[in-house]
């Protein structure tokens, strides 16, 4: 990439790197996806409900909507297809009475369990074995370009939507 000694800049390595973690992440999603039988975004719904319970925090349809980046009718779908399959379950909302916390069920806890099985356990070793400074490091940077895409997505989105002779 740099030629005759030219040092490639921090900002491109990083980059390089993260789309390598990228990759290898996709890949393992893509079995883990294909050995429960889902869809991305109905894996994608069982992973995020299996962290939220793993934090002790309740999922709601609304949640589930925001982080798939979806319409609160098309999250509902979503947690309906899980439902059907089992996966999941609805229970009341203790804080409020219209709303209602999404949980997976054991089938669909198992079946996360299963579809990782014997997946690579060194990944999870090489992560483990970051020193949590490192950790906190990345964890930040990874946030801090998150929030720097995500105000720029809302600005381009905007000058998107303008009517065609409105930019001009």
């Amino acid at each position: 990439m740099a030629e005759r000694g030219e040092q490639v800049p921090t900002g491109v390595l990083l980059l390089e790197s993260v789309n390598r973690l990228r990759t290898a992440e996709s890949m393992l999603q893509t079995r883990a996806r294909a050995r429960m039988g889902l869809k991305a975004s109905d894996f994608h719904a069982v992973q995020f409900l299996a962290m939220r319970e793993a934090a002790s925090l309740p999922a709601r349809a609304t949640d589930l909507a925001s982080v798939l980046g979806v319409t609160g009718a098309a999250a509902t779908l979503t947690v309906d297809r899980l439902v059907a399959r089992g996966l999941a379950r609805r229970e009341p909302d203790p804080d409020d009475r219209r709303s209602r916390i999404v949980r997976l069920t054991p089938e669909g806890q198992g079946g996360l369990a299963e579809a990782y099985e014997g997946l690579p356990r060194d990944v999870q070793d090489l992560l483990d074995a970051v020193p949590a400074d490192e950790a906190e490091r990345i964890i930040a940077l990874a946030t801090a370009v998150q929030q720097v895409v995500d105000r720029t997505a809302t600005r381009t989105s905007a000058v998107h939507d303008l009517p065609d002779n409105a930019s001009s």
